[in-house]
């Protein structure tokens, strides 16, 4: 079960979180965090620290039960997004960009138009301005990290959850990262974090600490009132000894965990430093400005937390005189708290368009694929390369009657050349792409169907023009009479396979991880392609199940796809070298595959609704993976 709300400008949490195993990861812990606050949730390893900060924030949910509350009433989980982000202990950052050119993609994303984003003033704050134009991938450890927090500000959430922030820092630069984080919780928002065993210096930047072990809460409060905590339990920290070390050290004995989660209430309990001051002492008002400047006005909103409840006041200053027709100047003189609903419920998910997000993510797309030159060159060598070995191999076979098996290789080889060099690159680079947009989509940069949408269309320019460059070389090498319709046709079938193994890889990438992925992908290639190549010498005695199973295999489809293409279009006879040559006649060849009677067209919308399918499920599968 868990429990969060927003009362009195506090996060209260209660959270029993189940893993695949059914085994109980977190066990029932309560606590608070505050606004204006640096939080820490600290522990040994495997208590459930990162377990337990997404479940508070959402970035999972499954094994996580209950009600999600705020402000009492059932926690809005559009809303609550909007308001919150959640940066990864792995540093996700678009490659291929700037730095400002990242920050200005997530402007465009995260902010309605006409409103300018404070990227110069965001950058120097996270003393990223001197890099702007340091390509991500270029960036230390520290700036990765920075950048990653500012990608988040551009549009100012209160909340921010961050994953071991500090994990293969260095001193100096982990130093600089919490001070940063501080400096972000002091102008008012919440910042909660997982760290590991921070030095003394470090643990005492923090203003909260809250402390898990084997899924109970051991701690919970200030950090100056932890030793003293602790020595009235008669566990006296010793002079010069680091309190994070000491208490993590405590952990290793069941009993003293039992002692501290019974003395804590498992959480409920939150231990403050302040003199005569209750554990469960109410922060007082506490008020956070989010403001941004418009070409003409300046939108201020005003978020007013009182002890008594939490009202929200929605200002709207016009720069000029005009008739604004803002969302907040029309609710500005109703009912505050009604009106902050209203204000909530009329904004959707995402601050832009879904056609605006196409077009963004598309542009950014075509962006860094222009820009990886290595890959071009890698696949222009390698199907340059192929169509010449493929050339060679059968160079003007294709209109010899004497080589009729050499034909059917050819075709065969046409089509596994598509397979193998489409689905291979997605089943192994894809799966770190989805961290990255996973990431991205649950922080509300984009819905999942405009950057699939792009993502597919992105594609398509460099994958067309050398599968064309490919196709060209191979057809004018093996000797095929050129016709307008058979080439474009020939090109097409090429296309489409090539199409169709990609969506198939695409679905493996987007469900498995890379090792698992490099198993599975030839595992699923290896019934289509015994598919494709079963019956050839003895097609008019295969049964009618068989034939339409092999139906389902897109490889067959491509292979039959290219013999009707290149033996049909009313093609004239083969030169025959020989006294006699059996297949010199292309309607022979097609007689004996039984495909006389079948269709190309037919064969390429097969092809086209597996494609279909196979993006399909590579859909499903990120809807799958970002909803666990």
């Amino acid at each position: 079960m868990s429990v969060l709300g927003y009362h009195k400008n506090i996060i209260y949490v209660y959270v029993f979180i189940v893993s695949g195993t059914a085994r109980q990861v977190v066990k029932g812990v309560n606590g608070k965090f505050m606004s204006g606050q640096l939080i820490a949730i600290m522990g040994p390893s495997g208590a459930g620290k990162s377990s337990l900060l997404n479940a508070i924030s959402g970035y999972r949910s499954a094994g996580v039960t209950g009600e999600l509350l705020v402000n009492g009433e059932i926690r809005d989980e559009q809303q609550f997004q909007r308001s919150s982000c959640y940066i990864t202990q792995e540093d996700l950052l678009q490659p291929l960009l700037t730095v400002r050119e990242a920050m200005d993609v997530a402007a465009s994303l995260k902010l309605p138009r006409g409103v300018k984003a404070p990227s110069e003033d965001i950058l120097q704050q996270m003393g990223l301005l001197e890099h702007q134009h340091t390509r991500t991938d270029q960036l230390s450890g520290g700036q990765k990290k920075r950048l990653s927090i500012a990608l988040e500000l551009v549009n100012n959430p209160p909340v921010f959850f961050l994953d071991e922030p500090t994990s293969g820092l260095d001193t100096v630069t982990t130093v600089h990262c919490v001070k940063t984080l501080k400096q972000l919780a002091r102008q008012g928002r919440t910042v909660v974090c997982t760290i590991h065993q921070p030095a003394a210096s470090l643990f005492e930047q923090f203003d909260q600490v809250y402390i898990i072990a084997d899924g109970l809460c051991i701690y919970q409060g200030d950090t100056d009132a932890m030793v003293p905590h602790l020595a009235r339990l008669g566990m006296a920290c010793p002079r010069h000894h680091n309190p994070a070390d000491f208490i993590i050290e405590l952990t290793e004995n069941p009993q003293t965990i039992h002692i501290l989660s019974e003395e804590a209430l498992n959480g409920k309990i939150y231990r403050s430093s302040k003199i005569d001051s209750s554990v469960h002492e109410p922060m007082n008002n506490m008020q956070l400005k989010i403001c941004y400047q418009t070409d003409n006005d300046v939108v201020e909103t005003e978020i007013v937390v009182s002890n008594e409840r939490c009202s929200y006041k929605v200002k709207d200053y016009t720069a000029v005189s005009t008739s604004s027709t803002t969302l907040a100047s029309k609710i500005s003189q109703e009912d505050t708290s009604v009106a902050w609903m209203k204000v909530n419920k009329a904004l959707s998910r995402y601050p832009t368009s879904y056609f605006d997000q196409f077009s963004i993510i598309l542009c950014r797309m075509l962006l860094q694929i222009s820009r990886n030159k290595q890959a071009l060159w890698i696949q222009s060598i390698h199907h340059i390369g192929c169509a010449i070995l493929i050339g060679v191999c059968f160079l003007n076979m294709a209109n010899d009657g004497t080589q009729m098996f050499n034909h059917l290789k050819m075709c065969v080889g046409l089509v596994i050349f598509f397979v193998y060099t489409q689905i291979m690159v997605p089943v192994l680079v894809y799966p770190q792409e989805v961290k990255l947009v996973k990431k991205e989509q649950f922080n509300g940069w984009y819905n999942l169907a405009p950057y699939y949408a792009a993502l597919t269309v992105s594609k398509l320019p460099v994958q067309v023009s050398l599968n064309i460059i490919f196709c060209t070389i191979v057809y004018f090498m093996v000797g095929v009479p050129y016709a307008h319709d058979r080439f474009l046709v020939f090109c097409l079938i090429g296309n489409i396979v090539s199409l169709v193994s990609e969506g198939v890889g695409m679905a493996i990438g987007s469900v498995f991880s890379v090792r698992n992925g490099c198993a599975i992908g030839p595992a699923a290639i290896a019934p289509f392609l015994g598919l494709a190549i079963y019956g050839f010498d003895f097609a008019h005695k295969i049964p009618l199940m068989m034939t339409l199973i092999m139906k389902t295999s897109f490889i067959r489809c491509g292979v039959v796809a290219m013999v009707l293409t290149i033996f049909g279009f009313g093609r004239e006879p083969l030169d025959c070298t020989d006294v006699y040559c059996h297949f010199s006649k292309p309607n022979v060849l097609l007689k004996y595959l039984d495909i006389e009677n079948s269709s190309v067209w037919l064969e390429i919308f097969l092809m086209v609704f597996i494609m279909l399918t196979a993006r399909f499920l590579c859909f499903m599968g990120l809807r799958w993976r970002f909803a666990t």
